[in-house]
């Protein structure tokens, strides 16, 4: 029952519980009470997206790091400190920490690189890449009905 209340929050977070209720078959009660389960127990996580651009962040990056091997939890411990940074991921590859930044300029990432980032110890090389544009996947089918998951526009109706 979980995994049907996380597909319906994933389809539309902000629906009331009371048609959470009724998409899964639950009371509203019910569904608050998995719901507060859910968020204490750390498998579910609520959070505003807000774009970037609105915050006066306009360059989008993707920062690729090579650490000293002794060092990779120290450089995450410091990534983490970093408002600039959305996401960080530890990867495998050529480099062992790929992160999402944003910034306000070109300038302001080459200075975050140089002078913040690329100072931190246990860091041994960094490549940037802008981000040009963000696409969001297409609707995925409901496996039942064959239609789209969202109401996205030229989504089935």
């Amino acid at each position: 029952m979980d995994r049907r209340i996380i597909e319906e929050l994933t389809r539309d977070a902000r629906q009331s519980n009371v048609s959470l209720g009724k998409a899964v078959g639950l009371t509203e009660g019910a569904v608050r009470r998995r719901i507060e389960n859910l968020v204490a127990s750390g498998t579910l996580r609520f959070q505003a997206q807000v774009d970037p651009s609105f915050l006066g962040m306009q360059s989008h990056a993707l920062l690729r790091v090579r650490c000293a091997p002794h060092l990779i939890d120290e450089v995450i411990a410091a990534m983490r400190t970093m408002p600039e940074l959305e996401r960080i991921y530890l990867c495998t590859g050529q480099f062992d920490i790929t992160a999402v930044g944003h910034f306000e300029s070109t300038a302001a990432l080459r200075d975050f690189a140089m002078s913040r980032l690329g100072s931190v110890d246990g860091v041994v090389e960094m490549q940037s890449e802008l981000i040009l544009d963000t696409f969001v996947p297409a609707p995925q089918a409901d496996a039942a009905s064959g239609s789209p998951t969202d109401d996205t526009p030229g989504g089935a109706a």
